[in-house]
């Protein structure tokens, strides 16, 4: 994600859906992906109301890449990683394959650094440091933004921030972070018109 695509989601807000073509309830739907002979078939619940941890790493349920996601660890980077990684079925070939994808806007995206833009957040939102990310995350989530796309509208202030901090070689700027996320949901459509896609 670049400071340029701040604001808008990716894929312009891609409900997910099951594959019945129905919006399951109580859920986030990821199953039914096929990469070469392996079906991906988890699903992650959705995030309980004042519960950071379940923000940061909702709670997984099936196998992605022939592991049961229920037996992996949220608190471990890696296996986190793992979980995140899960919640992008359609990332699975070119994260396998340190791919670049092309995103609905024409613009490319590296999915092991959209994936760590995720892990980012998700750390933030574990350690409540900054505070304000998850005071982010209530006020969004407030607003109707489902899990993905609230986990979307932050990584944009973090990408910011992150190529902020490597282009002016300086240290990480909290004022500016912080800023960001008080202008957040920003020019993203409104989660109502997000669930009609």
């Amino acid at each position: 994600m670049s400071p340029k695509s701040r604001g808008r989601p990716p894929g312009r807000g891609r409900s997910r859906r099951s594959a019945s073509g129905r919006r399951p309830t109580g859920r986030v739907q990821v199953a039914g992906a096929v990469w070469g002979e392996e079906v991906t078939d988890c699903w992650f619940d959705e995030p309980l109301p004042g519960d950071r941890r379940s923000w940061a790493v909702p709670t997984g349920h099936g196998t992605y890449r022939g592991l049961d996601v229920e037996q992996l660890d949220p608190d471990d980077e890696d296996e986190r990683t793992f979980l995140l990684e899960a919640q992008h079925p359609d990332m699975e070939g070119p994260l396998e394959q340190y791919e670049e994808i092309t995103g609905p806007d024409g613009e490319p995206i590296n999915p092991r650094l959209h994936v760590l833009m995720h892990g980012i957040v998700a750390n933030q939102l574990l350690a409540d440091d900054p505070p304000e990310t998850w005071q982010t995350v209530q006020h969004l989530a407030c607003l109707g933004y489902d899990w993905h796309n609230v986990m979307h509208l932050i990584m944009g202030p973090v990408s910011a921030a992150v190529y902020h901090t490597l282009a002016d070689k300086g240290p990480f700027d909290r004022a500016d972070y912080v800023r960001r996320l008080a202008e957040l949901p920003g020019d993203w459509p409104p989660p109502e018109e997000l669930n009609l896609r």
